[in-house]
């Protein structure tokens, strides 16, 4: 499909993330630092074969935890990480404070960053060595004030 094509097609806008799966070695330390730490409610454990956690993002979205082994030998769609992999947590004005002593009691290490029209966010890595952005919004990518 070329660009013109594609640009001519009318696309619904998406409502927003729905499930974001992560691949965990210790499925156990990845819930305690979700759910324990970040607070994130667990709504489903799956059993075997399939183990996985299942927590609630707000909005109707939710975060997999998949151990390594679960997952299988290939990846979805031949997927990859990459340097800047990331991905971010939109939270309540004025909690992100709160979430980062609680993180640094939990012994985990945080990075702060301050960015332009006010948004403010930290970095933390995870037990698995994905970075989590935990964000507070006074002004979305598109420009738009941010209403929660």
């Amino acid at each position: 499909m070329t660009s013109e094509t594609m640009s001519d097609t009318a696309l619904a806008p998406t409502q927003g993330i729905y499930e974001l799966t992560l691949e965990v070695v210790d499925l156990a330390a990845s819930e305690r630092f979700y759910a324990g730490v970040l607070g994130l409610p667990v709504v489903d454990r799956w059993q075997a074969p399939r183990d996985a956690t299942w927590l609630g993002l707000g909005g109707g979205g939710f975060l997999g935890l998949w151990p390594v082994a679960t997952g299988g030998v290939n990846a979805i769609h031949e997927g990859r990480g990459g340097s800047h992999v990331h991905f971010a947590l939109r939270v309540p004005p004025e909690t992100l404070s709160g979430l980062a002593n609680r993180l640094e009691q939990a012994s985990y290490a945080i990075e702060w960053q301050h960015f332009a029209q006010g948004n403010v966010a930290l970095y933390v890595t995870d037990p698995d060595g994905n970075v989590v952005e935990l964000t507070e919004l006074v002004v979305r990518w598109d420009g738009q004030p941010d209403r929660g």
